[in-house]
């Protein structure tokens, strides 16, 4: 007999946080979160080539800087930070910023790489994956009416690269298993320990996780808290920690610890 769908009590994080504040408001747009080799937590909003790094425990943003000689814009959707420190920065057309952490305040050199990817589909999220040296980009959409209904791709860029191929999907199982009417993803990240692939879902707010081959292991929705959720991150100790922009509010943090 088939397998029973995976429950939220497989997760690997608490169903509900233990903390969670408002960001400021140069981050009310947030809209990617990543974790740097050393542990620090650096976001960013989907408009201004800014990078904000962020003190979750103390409530507060430590410093900013710029992206370019000048001011560079973007519908910008998606941040990841590799083992030997590169900053990628993914907009919604899967042109890929590479950069280095600045000094507040500071601006610093960037350099641009097309992943070919933006012909088909909307972009909103990155990931770095250390087994092949890879950037996985999450498609919300694909593009063209005739596309509307194909499953959300995840696809792959070799970094160096010329175009990216394809990954894999989100299961379409994940609607019903996370008991949700629609699953687009708007942010992605690995966890380390595990190998799981961890995908959130603005619209209709979910989380689902995925094993290294691209199983489904658990979904389920999040709370009413959670008016749109696009960042996604975890901290060395575990802690899964999500980013809601605000909209005409204020953007809220959350962190959730991670189960036994």
């Amino acid at each position: 007999s088939p397998a029973p769908p995976p429950a939220a009590s497989e997760s690997m994080f608490a169903t509900e946080p233990d903390r969670h504040w408002q960001l400021p408001e140069a981050l009310r747009e947030v809209s990617g979160l990543a974790v740097s080799p050393d542990g620090r937590l650096f976001g960013h909003n989907d408009e201004i080539g800014a990078i904000y790094e962020i003190d979750f425990d103390g409530g507060r943003v430590v410093k900013a800087f710029a992206l370019g000689r000048e001011d560079i814009t973007g519908d910008f959707e998606g941040l990841t930070i590799t083992p030997d420190g590169d900053f990628w920065l993914t907009d919604s057309r899967g042109r890929l910023l590479r950069f280095r952490e600045g000094a507040a305040d500071a601006r610093v050199d960037v350099e641009t790489f097309d992943t070919g990817v933006g012909e088909r589909c909307e972009i909103v999220g990155i990931a770095f994956q250390a087994s092949d040296q890879s950037l996985l980009l999450a498609c919300k959409r694909t593009r063209g009416r005739e596309a509307r209904n194909d499953p959300q791709q995840i696809f792959a860029w070799t970094i160096g690269a010329s175009d990216a191929r394809e990954w894999g999907q989100v299961d379409p199982d994940v609607l019903a298993t996370a008991g949700v009417r629609s699953f687009q993803p708007s942010g992605l990240e690995f966890d380390q320990r595990s190998g799981r692939l961890i995908v959130i879902s603005a619209n209709d707010g979910a989380i689902a996780e995925f094993s290294p081959d691209g199983a489904m292991l658990a979904a389920r929705p999040l709370g009413r808290r959670h008016r749109q959720t696009e960042g996604v991150a975890i901290m060395p100790d575990g802690t899964l920690i999500l980013a809601d922009e605000g909209g005409n509010g204020q953007a809220l943090i959350s962190r959730y610890p991670r189960n036994p």
